[in-house]
């Protein structure tokens, strides 16, 4: 009799998602789109630089902030740590109350986290703000593409979750270029002397925060996803927001909307109002579904994946400005190009032998730190990868549908294998930024296509939280990277380009075990 119940459950709620799905088809993509779209970009590029920009800022403030390299190390790594802690159950209350809030409070956050940082001056007042930061970040980052992805027509979801990827590939290049243009400006302003000063790499982050600003003013007047409140029994206000949208894409009236509610008889049923005590228990019983078969299994592949592939992109993106300046500097010191690996082992060699000077020894001494700032070719490069990967990213979004995602991403990651693996031939230091640069931007865009895949896989009432579970296991491997990064460079130039080429084809090979969601959400288009 339960299982009876059960099944006829399931119908019921497999026809009015197919239901919402022919609705937002007749909303068609339009106006409220566009707006969904900026507000979506905004927030991406809040998100993307509270990592992005400290990279461009360390050099420039390592004097202001009494920094040596180790103090620089945790600066990197502090946001992390604060991602990691709330990540998870974030994702599990952004299923329970609704994406929107979370979008809110999140970029607002961001916003007076940024601002607080750009003010900061000493070291570990920026230090606890990254930190705060990294928690904020998590507040609004695991509903983002949940959001774009449930107001989306099922015909474009594809191609747009890929323009959402390629808005992080953007974002690179604005905060390479907004950082070219601020922080070389002889500013010093004297506020409050020894009190409150501000300095160019503080007038950085001021703009930098005006991202999440917007991203916070344009989700306010946007509202909460249909599928959320349809799946949370919510079908009135659900079919407002559908009128809302086809009002705006369409200009017809709101009451000319032909569907009138999302049950085959015709009736609108009405709200069932829940307690807080209502909505945690029957969010618990959503989380209890996530652990078991066939979501387990997607779980853990999707998880592994993202760790994996987080493990060589990050730590290869992040470790690709140093790649480049031992290449330059070897080129200025000894009038001409070699290969690859003799560049990288000259560098490792002059490390082991003490002949490496540490710029920021005397950070702590007054009147003898001369910070190292950043070279126009540090800027170039960071332009140069976002722009490579934005490519990429745009190339997929016109190929997917006719391809498949599961084709495309084969045939991505073998790419940045044979990419990657091709260092060890090259000479000339333009082919070896091509090939880096290549390498950096096809690996994302095989993850932005696994991570577009697994947003559509798991059921609306605990796809946010599934997210947060893969995303919080991708940062681990985020640091692993980043950690392991070094040791393998000492153990020989080409271990970690080996080590990234392997786990691409490792990766290539799991592409054949993950689920083809056009084909099994057909009919309606989203679990």
């Amino acid at each position: 009799m339960k299982l009876l119940e059960k099944n006829g459950q399931a119908s019921k709620d497999g026809d009015a998602m197919k239901i919402l799905e022919d609705a937002l088809t007749l909303c068609k993509f339009g106006k409220f789109h566009y707006l969904l779209l900026a507000a979506t970009l905004c927030s991406i590029f809040a998100v993307m630089f509270i990592s992005t920009t400290t990279s461009f800022v360390l050099p420039v403030a390592e004097c202001d902030l009494k920094m040596n390299m180790m103090y620089k190390g945790l600066m990197n790594a502090i946001p992390f740590f604060g991602q990691i802690g709330v990540s998870v159950f974030t994702g599990f209350l952004a299923d329970t109350f609704g994406r929107r809030k979370f979008l809110i409070a999140g970029n607002f956050g961001m916003f007076i986290g940024t601002v607080i940082e750009g003010s900061s001056q000493n070291y570990w007042m920026m230090l606890f703000i990254k930190l705060t930061e990294g928690i904020l970040v998590s507040l609004g980052f695991c509903a983002i593409s949940t959001m774009l992805s449930e107001f989306t027509p099922f015909a474009v979801r594809d191609r747009v979750l890929l323009v959402y990827s390629g808005f992080a590939s953007f974002s690179l290049i604005v905060a390479a270029v907004l950082a070219w243009a601020a922080l070389p400006l002889p500013i010093h302003w004297v506020i409050w002397e020894g009190y409150f000063e501000l300095h160019a790499w503080n007038v950085y982050l001021y703009i930098c925060s005006i991202w999440s600003l917007l991203a916070f003013i344009l989700y306010y007047y946007l509202p909460e996803s249909p599928k959320f409140l349809l799946s949370h029994g919510q079908e009135k206000e659900a079919l407002e927001v559908l009128k809302t949208i086809y009002s705006m894409n369409t200009g017809n009236d709101r009451d000319s909307f032909p569907i009138k509610s999302f049950s085959t008889s015709g009736t609108l049923k009405p709200t069932d109002a829940k307690s807080l005590k209502k909505q945690l228990r029957s969010a618990l019983k959503e989380v209890k579904e996530l652990f078991r078969r066939p979501l387990l299994y997607r779980l853990l592949l999707s998880s592994f994946i993202i760790f994996a592939g987080l493990l060589v992109f990050t730590s290869f993106r992040l470790w690709y400005p140093q790649i480049s300046t031992i290449i330059e500097n070897y080129s200025k010191n000894n009038g001409e190009s070699a290969s690859f690996c003799v560049m990288i082992t000259d560098y490792m060699e002059g490390l082991n032998k003490g002949q490496s000077v540490d710029a920021v020894k005397n950070a702590t001494e007054p009147g003898i730190c001369i910070p190292k700032l950043s070279g126009s070719e540090t800027y170039m490069n960071g332009i140069i990868l976002g722009f490579v990967t934005l490519i990429f990213v745009m190339i997929s979004a016109c190929l997917v549908k006719k391809v498949g995602q599961k084709i495309l991403m084969f045939v991505i990651l073998i790419l940045s294998a044979i990419c990657c693996g091709s260092l060890y031939w090259t000479y000339n230091s333009l082919v070896i930024a091509v090939l880096m640069s290549a390498t950096c931007g096809l690996l994302q865009t095989a993850l932005s296509l696994q991570y577009n895949l697994f947003v559509r896989i798991f059921p609306t009432t605990s796809r946010t939280l599934a997210v947060s579970i893969i995303m919080l296991i991708g940062r681990f491997g985020s640091l692993s990277g980043n950690i392991l990064y070094p040791i393998l460079l000492n153990m020989g130039c080409m271990a970690p380009f080996i080590a990234t080429s392997l786990v691409a084809l490792g990766l290539a090979g799991l592409v054949y075990f993950l689920p083809n969601v056009n084909k099994e959400n057909k009919e309606t288009g989203d679990k």
